[in-house]
């Protein structure tokens, strides 16, 4: 028997990621950026094994029963008080999912508000599991054009004049995989030409706890007061990616419709490590915890850092984040990135090429993104020292 696939399903970017990874795999001294995986040394991990003792010895049987499918009530409750208490978000006539992680999201979204040939406006250059959950469903996942504080409003406004939009994906926090954050006068921006064309915002926001320097800017979800912000956070960043929890908190109706079409699909996602998270957050001081996760992260991206403005070539930016797991490279238009890739692997530095991230429409980009998360602070010196020498090969002083 032999059948084909919708065309749909085949529209894939290149998995430039894990070209990296299974090239750096077993390599003696290979030195990765380009795993986007959170610090090992900031999960709790004491913590953590502790809770995964109680939950199960204090009631195994509702761990290996069916459980509700909405997920764990007390996450749910501590979930949503700390989105109304320190993130200011209004309860009112909203609802809350707990996830797979907010990986799952990415698919439930598109799949319930979709139609074939619905646009959704994004950076040019974003995470590739939202440009792929766009196509599966038949949609155009356009790149918007985008400077030093995200995605520009007079290039998205443009794109919005075709009627056919239906919702603008955005990381407004330490982008992946740019590392920018988008300023509060962006972001207002952004949000009246979502209300003007009468689009949706899919706030995408798993890397916002983790704010090492700058300014707290408010999400879009605290002002939104028409009922078009989605919300999407994860507690994958700041406890731990193995426990796969995320939430997603926005309009009762939608949530609703998403709930049911989840149900219908993925069923009941595990309730035992459900379960670990709010134990974990009913034992730990959090705010406690995530502070010694932002040191953590600011120490290894003041390293990467440094040791670029060390090593580079003056013709070669680096993003400076604030916050999160990644920064981006962007190369002279001149520099054949292909070579300057193959340079690095030789040299046993793994970076992942813009390729990986470009949305529908992006320019051919010279730009990588770094991950600073899981090298250690040695590691991170020693690899960008290899690598700012390469940019001089390429690119002179």
């Amino acid at each position: 028997m032999s059948f084909s696939l919708p065309e749909r399903v085949t529209l894939k970017g290149p998995n430039f990621i894990r070209e990296v990874f299974e090239r750096g795999v077993g390599v003696e001294g290979f030195i990765s950026f380009g795993i986007g995986n959170p610090a090992p040394e900031a999960i709790p991990v004491e913590v953590i094994e502790q809770a995964f003792d109680e939950v199960v010895h204090s009631n195994p049987m509702s761990l290996l029963q069916y459980g509700p499918m909405q997920g764990d009530a007390r996450l749910a409750e501590l979930t949503l008080e700390r989105l109304v208490k320190t993130h200011k978000m209004s309860p009112e006539g909203q609802g809350l999912i707990i996830s797979n992680g907010a990986g799952q999201l990415l698919g439930l979204v598109p799949i319930t508000v979709l139609e074939p040939g619905d646009e959704v406006y994004m950076d040019e250059f974003t995470f590739t599991s939202a440009i792929n959950s766009v196509r599966n469903m038949g949609g155009k996942a356009l790149g918007i054009k985008t400077d030093e504080h995200g995605m520009i409003p007079s290039e998205l406004e443009k794109a919005a004049q075709s009627g056919k939009g239906k919702y603008i994906y955005l990381i407004p926090n330490f982008q992946n995989p740019t590392g920018i954050t988008m300023p509060l006068e962006r972001r207002k921006e952004i949000y009246a030409i979502a209300s003007k064309y009468d689009l949706f915002i899919y706030e995408d926001d798993p890397y916002g706890e983790i704010r090492f320097a700058g300014e707290y800017i408010p999400t879009f979800k605290s002002f939104d007061s028409e009922d078009r912000v989605l919300y999407a956070g994860s507690y994958s960043k700041t406890l731990s990616a193995g426990l796969r929890v995320g939430f997603l908190f926005g309009p009762a109706k939608v949530i609703e419709a998403i709930q049911a079409l989840k149900n219908n699909t993925a069923g009941q996602m595990p309730l035992v490590t459900q379960k670990v998270v709010a134990k974990v957050l009913d034992t730990i001081d959090y705010d406690e915890h995530l502070d010694n996760v932002r040191n953590v992260y600011k120490m290894k991206c003041d390293a990467l850092l440094n040791a670029f403005d060390k090593y580079a070539s003056s013709k070669v930016h680096l993003t400076k984040p604030t916050g999160g797991m990644f920064a981006w490279m962007t190369m002279p238009a001149e520099v054949n990135c292909d070579d300057f890739f193959e340079a690095c692997m030789d040299r046993n530095v793994g970076i992942i090429k813009c390729g990986a991230f470009a949305a529908d429409g992006a320019d051919e980009g010279h730009a990588f993104r770094l991950s600073y998360t899981v090298p250690t602070v040695e590691e991170i010196t020693k690899g960008m020292e290899i690598l700012g020498a390469l940019t001089k090969e390429f690119c002179g002083e």
